[in-house]
């Protein structure tokens, strides 16, 4: 199999960011497991197959097939202002062409910054948007962390596992 070059492009701009968060302490060793990633299909705009880059362990919440084929854009973004995992979706929703979510996880990262709610919030978009919902239409809204994260919470609950994985995937990039 033929890895493609923008899951290739992602997977090496991962692995240096986790390398340099273990060098430092800044995560578990155990990382490296959770930042896999892989590719499947999703339909963000106007029902159009395309290509979404995904960390691998969402593939079971999502229940998506593994793709080698990539469809649609190709072009590579990078927001290299959030590294991990928020920096490759924030990526793959400007390739996509889903700005306004784009601008909408930026605007949720900065105004919320305490301990997993950054990465809760990824893991969450990943699934909406392989799960074949509008992202057009989906909307993060603006409240209080505590408020945000309780309506992070309730958003789990519509993908099976998902709140478990959260919790695991936390876990793992707490400092050593």
């Amino acid at each position: 199999m033929i890895t493609p070059p923008l899951l290739n492009h992602y997977q090496a701009w991962l692995d240096d960011f986790t390398r340099i968060n273990l060098a430092h302490g800044l995560c578990q060793p155990e990382i490296k497991h959770w930042h896999k990633l892989t590719m499947t299909t999703c339909r963000p705009l106007n029902g159009l197959a395309s290509s979404l880059v995904i960390p691998h362990f969402l593939l079971s919440v999502t229940q998506t097939p593994v793709t080698d084929n990539p469809t649609g854009q190709t072009q590579i973004t990078k927001y290299a202002d959030y590294p991990l995992l928020p920096g490759i979706l924030l990526s793959e929703c400007a390739r996509q062409g889903l700005l306004s979510l784009t601008k909408q996880l930026k605007s949720a990262f900065w105004l919320n910054t305490a301990f997993g709610m950054r990465e809760s919030l990824t893991l969450l978009c990943w699934c909406e948007l392989a799960k074949d919902s509008d992202a057009s239409e989906w909307c993060i809204p603006c409240l209080q962390p505590e408020e945000l994260q309780q309506w992070i919470c309730d958003s789990q609950e519509k993908h099976p596992g998902l709140s478990r994985l959260t919790g695991a995937y936390l876990h793992a990039i707490k400092p050593y």
